[in-house]
């Protein structure tokens, strides 16, 4: 007898859970609705236009004409203070100078320039005994919409001393490397 009360129990408990109204499904209009299509060429507000454009590969390294020089003292970057900052950055590293400090902050590099010869055994043995590397200060100061770039000596003990034309005459060969690095031969990272 208990076996046909758990039956009927449970046949009346199965049969009242399947056969409540559930009004869920009932209504779709919660359901998503599908695009509506247009017949012929879709209209101007329909139309999307892409305005962007992707900018061309240079065929080229260096700048060209976007650097040049006033002087033989300044160069001129035709670039904000950021892009022609990093941009001499790379121009650098490229002419193998060797940056011993920078301050972007002041638009500065400290840059040494080692003009020794030291191809010979000789030479590199005892490249430690002179002190033949001169530091000079690249200053990069914002000027307009260009960035312009001047080289002196970066110790005025240096500048003072009888040895400062032969180092003048190096700032401005430095400036003159930087010039046809950036010109010609800079390469994109």
């Amino acid at each position: 007898m208990r076996v046909i009360v758990k039956s009927v129990l449970l046949i009346i408990s199965l049969v009242s859970c399947g056969t409540g109204p559930d009004t869920r499904y009932r209504s779709t209009e919660n359901l998503e609705r599908p695009p509506i299509v247009t017949n012929g060429s879709p209209t101007r507000e329909q139309r999307a236009v892409d305005d962007s454009s992707i900018p061309k590969k240079k065929s080229h390294t260096g700048l060209g004409s976007d650097v040049y020089q006033n002087s033989a003292e300044q160069l001129n970057i035709k670039q904000s203070f950021g892009d022609a900052w990093n941009t001499l950055n790379r121009a650098l590293r490229q002419s193998d100078l060797k940056i011993t400090d920078h301050e972007r902050d002041q638009g500065l590099y400290y840059v040494t320039r080692d003009t020794a010869d030291k191809t010979g055994f000789f030479a590199k043995m005892t490249s430690f005994l002179s002190d033949d590397a001169a530091t000079y200060l690249l200053t990069v100061k914002q000027d307009g919409e260009e960035t312009k770039v001047t080289v002196a000596l970066a110790n005025a003990i240096e500048q003072s001393s009888t040895a400062a034309k032969p180092a003048a005459d190096g700032a401005k060969d430095l400036l003159q490397l930087l010039f046809k690095t950036l010109r010609d031969d800079l390469k994109e990272e």
